[in-house]
């Protein structure tokens, strides 16, 4: 069979695609569920290697079957794994166990603790990641001190190109091996974890680890906070770290321990931990652009204007061409109305990036603030020309035109032609005006439109959750709070109360009836009220069977009785009789509860102490709370996306304004 058809590429020496073939095949050929399918693909991936190492993987003679290999590829000799200096020292590594299980052997050396010992200054240039020994101690033992020895040697530790020869190591793509690499491999990295993005992402490559975090036995077995940390160095912006290779005498994990603990706490807006961690990174090392940076973005939270700007300008005199750090400075002296200064941050920019858009825009606005609106015109144009989807510039250079005509207009009838002809010459043709406007206003139109049908989603959800909530309607809780409750004493007063009102009051002698309240909905979505007492659930064997909704109750309001529905058991309140409720509704007493209280106040031989004569039989009660409830938390969180959503559209419908206003 075809060796590269099996690896699914074409015939090739890049042992690194290879690899990654042989990687993928493996997802369909687990030795476990296709022992067949996977010795194939094992045969194949060898002979590719062996191939490609003697370099035949594109010979004349094109050898692409397993079985016409007749005379097998030699390995070569081994080539030094790592160039080390000789002061290397391993302590309590027993690699050469008297078990004869290899397997058992791993096992035993990832239970022991590996000291490694290595020189600071290594040289990467001869990493084979390839050993062909084949102890598989020996193999996790010498891939472990070249990820330790790389680690240890910071200017190599940031190149990502060192990392990514080191996983090439085929005791990383050995089947039976790998899981065990990468978990070792994993651990390593829990306590040296100060690496660029750009290496994060190699490795994941490598290991996947992100799916693996997700099962959780490996959340178990190690920190979930270092997992967390780990997906946030490969989702999140990173930081540059060759900017500390000139700082030799510094303790670089340490001063790194620092600068993100200060990185962490800003994306969470911990402004007392990133100062805390910002001032002991800068008292190891204060000339770090990134960690300036930090530290202007810090002081531009707690409204420290003078600190970000002496923080950007110390970026400026370590790097002179950090055009971020000009920008910044060029915010700030706008947002501070120095627009002049701000003018001038973004010219200097401009002369270093003609076509940068975030300068041009901030130029154009700092000319609109100076009421220079020729020169601004000029620059938004030169903007859209660069970012023809800018409809910011697009809206600012339309609202320029159009108050230059105004001015036009108002001039005598003498001066007035002329000057129209003029400003036609100097503006450009309506027609290219047309051309750029007509997209801007389908997007404008296109976000209001998304904009309002989020809005109603979100106003649907509020409302939803706020009545599941309360049982109210925000009007009606508004207008319950505006008038207060109806305080009930006596079944006068609650006779004065129509139904659905709701009520407080203070009920004595409360005692259980038995009468079960069950609501049921269809599947329509309909709901339905029912009353049931305990004798007929008895009989029809349907005890247990439903959680009832509401308890009947009966005791006194004033001197008479009085139905009450309450919406969990009384057996807590019936130990003092006496049930006080903040929010209760007024309702009709339904037929079948006065017939069924008849029935129970002789069954449990209350009779003498209610009097059912006496009972007021027109209305009832439903407790709905001891105390009104509090709005859900949830409804705040879904305000805040409305009014941020209100926001955006009624700016949506404000920039439409502007656009067709000359249009």
């Amino acid at each position: 069979m075809n060796i590269w058809r099996i690896l699914d590429i074409d015939p090739t020496e890049d042992i690194s695609t290879i690899k990654k073939a042989y990687a993928k095949k493996l997802k369909l050929h687990h030795p476990e569920d296709d022992p067949e399918g996977y010795q194939q693909l094992r045969e194949a991936y060898d002979l590719a290697i062996k191939m490609a190492k003697k370099g035949q993987g594109k010979p004349k003679a094109e050898v692409t079957s397993i079985a016409d290999a007749e005379t097998p590829v030699q390995p070569e000799e081994d080539t030094p794994i790592l160039t080390v200096p000789r002061r290397l020292s391993f302590q309590h590594i027993d690699a050469a166990p008297d078990r004869n299980d290899p397997v058992e052997q791993l096992d035993t050396f990832m239970q022991e603790d590996t000291i490694l010992t290595v020189q600071r200054r290594l040289s990467f240039q001869h990493i084979d990641a390839t050993p062909d020994r084949n102890d598989p101690i020996e193999q996790l033992d010498s891939f472990m001190e070249q990820v330790r020895a790389l680690y240890n040697d910071f200017p190599s530790r940031i190149n990502p190109e060192n990392w990514a020869k080191l996983l090439r190591s085929d005791l990383v793509w050995n089947i039976h091996l790998r899981r065990i690499v990468s978990d070792r491999l994993f651990h390593f990295l829990h306590e040296h974890h100060h690496l660029p993005k750009s290496v994060w992402l190699i490795l994941e490559d490598g290991f996947q680890w992100r799916e693996l975090i997700q099962e959780p036995f490996y959340m178990d077995k190690h920190s979930k906070i270092f997992c967390q940390y780990y997906l946030k160095q490969l989702d999140h912006p990173g930081l540059r770290f060759d900017t500390l290779l000139a700082a030799s005498h510094l303790d670089r994990d340490l001063f790194l321990s620092y600068r993100d603990a200060a990185y962490q706490a800003l994306k969470e807006n911990q402004l007392e931990q990133a100062s805390n961690s910002l001032n002991a990174a800068i008292a190891l090392f204060a000339d770090d652009p990134e960690l300036l940076r930090l530290q202007g973005e810090y002081c531009q939270r707690v409204g420290d204007t003078a600190g970000a700007l002496d923080a950007y300008s110390r970026i400026i005199s370590i790097q002179s061409d950090d055009i971020d750090s000009y920008l910044a400075r060029a915010y700030i002296w706008y947002h501070k109305q120095h627009v002049t200064e701000a003018q001038k941050e973004c010219e200097y920019i401009l002369s270093q990036l003609p076509t940068h858009p975030e300068a041009l825009s901030l130029l154009g606005k700092c000319q609109l603030k100076l009421g220079n609106e020729a020169h601004a015109k000029v620059t938004f144009e030169h903007l859209l020309a660069a970012s023809p989807h800018d409809y910011e510039a697009l809206i600012l250079l339309t609202q320029i035109r159009g108050n230059m005509l105004k001015q036009v207009k108002k001039l005598p009838a003498k001066e007035r032609k002329h000057a129209l002809q003029q400003l036609a010459s100097e503006l450009g043709e309506r027609k290219d005006l047309n051309k750029q406007i007509k997209p801007a206003i389908h997007f404008q139109v296109a976000i209001a439109t998304v904009t309002l049908a989020l809005i109603m989603l979100f106003q649907s959800l509020l409302y939803n959750a706020f009545v599941d909530h309360t049982k109210l309607t925000p009007i009606s809780y508004i207008q319950l709070h505006q008038n207060g409750l109806v305080n009930v004493s006596s079944p006068e007063a609650l006779g004065q109360i129509g139904p659905n009102q709701f009520v407080q009051a203070r009920i004595t002698n409360l005692r259980t009836l038995h009468i079960y309240q069950y609501t049921k909905t269809d599947t329509d979505g309909n709901s339905s009220t029912t009353y049931e007492n305990t004798l007929t659930l008895n009989e029809t064997g349907a005890v247990g069977k439903t959680t009832p909704s509401g308890w009947v109750n009966i005791g006194y309001l004033g001197d008479t009785p009085i139905l009450v529905i309450t919406k969990q058991s009384s057996i807590e309140i019936e130990k003092t009789g006496i049930l006080e409720f903040e929010m209760g509704q007024v309702m009709n007493v339904p037929p079948k509860v006065l017939m069924d209280t008849k029935k129970m106040l002789q069954h449990l031989e209350l009779t003498p102490l209610f009097d059912f004569a006496k009972l007021n039989q027109n209305q009832m009660i439903d407790v709905r709370y001891m105390t009104i409830p509090n709005p859900p938390l949830e409804i705040y969180f879904y305000g805040l996306i409305l009014l941020v959503l209100c926001r955006f559209f009624f700016g949506s419908l404000y920039k439409l304004y502007i656009i067709t206003r000359v249009y």
